[in-house]
């Protein structure tokens, strides 16, 4: 109701959340809108304990994911049942993926690592050839040796396969030149300004006065048709509407440093000059670590 997104269901719980905006509520019998009954899809962490709990009844599991770490200490005892051998499989997101030293654990399983394969964000691969290289430590630090499935729809996809034959340098190089050719960072420079409101109308005019009075200064400072620095958007974020504000912003991009810094000096104070709708946020983000 609140976000363009969907809802989490929690079922031990019997609770859905949203994992953006915090509401919560009872998991309905059927569809508000169609009256249909209503069935789980995807595969949370909760799912993939049931599941291997099924197929594993003798192994005892442990599962560290956001809610079952947000009790006082719940952290610890998780990792106190790992190190000591009672928890023989561990189950767990993201987290998991740095500064833990697992030293019996000889069996490592990616699950679903298609998600960073054709995200919206240019640097999505690259976090995701972190991750795989950073989960792949855990298995085999001791003497035991080590082992690493990943489970994907596109086994021949070029970026897995040179992470696995040529190691996190041969998609480094490989990632560089890809973005060479397109000229993204490091071979440019982004800032975005991200901006939210209740308006959806007036935000968009916010920022399309802000594009163009972004243009009119590039154009200023070259020629038209190669400007130092492009203006684009406005467009919307990956996640439109999140706690009943909508959100989009714009991305602007250089070749140099210096030149991104002279035209913020220049253009933030006419950005902040412009009438905006009520309740308005807006902030500029240099060097964005996200694309979205």
């Amino acid at each position: 109701a609140h976000c363009d997104a969907r809802m989490t269901r929690h079922r031990r719980a019997q609770q859905l959340g949203c994992q953006h905006c915090g509401a919560d509520g009872a998991v309905p019998a059927q569809c508000g809108n169609f009256h249909q009954a209503l069935h789980s899809v995807g595969q949370g962490t909760e799912r993939v304990d049931e599941t291997l709990a099924r197929l594993f009844p003798d192994a005892p599991l442990a599962r560290l994911d956001r809610d079952t770490a947000s009790a006082r200490g719940a952290v610890q005892t998780v990792l106190e049942r790992v190190h000591s051998g009672e928890a023989r499989i561990l189950i767990g997101t993201q987290m998991l993926t740095k500064g833990h030293h697992f030293p019996e654990v000889s069996l490592v399983v990616i699950l679903d690592a298609d998600q960073g394969l054709f995200a919206s964000d240019f640097r999505a691969t690259e976090r995701l050839a972190q991750t795989i290289t950073q989960v792949a430590g855990r298995a085999g630090r001791a003497a035991r040796a080590g082992e690493v499935l990943i489970q994907t729809e596109f086994p021949e996809h070029p970026l897995l396969n040179r992470l696995l034959k040529e190691g996190y340098e041969g998609f480094a190089a490989g990632a560089l030149k890809e973005r060479r050719e397109a000229g993204w960072p490091p071979y440019s420079r982004l800032a975005m300004l991200r901006a939210e409101a209740k308006d959806s109308a007036g935000l968009d005019a916010f920022l399309r006065a802000a594009a163009a009075c972004g243009r009119a200064l590039a154009e200023a400072a070259g020629p038209a048709s190669n400007p130092t620095v492009k203006v684009f958007g406005p467009a919307s974020a990956l996640i439109a509407r999140r706690a009943d504000h909508f959100r989009a912003h714009l991305l602007i991009e250089t070749a140099a440093r210096s030149t991104l810094q002279r035209f913020l000096k220049n253009w933030l104070p006419r950005v902040d000059a412009l009438p905006g709708p009520p309740g308005l946020r807006w902030s500029i983000d240099v060097d964005p670590v996200e694309v979205d």
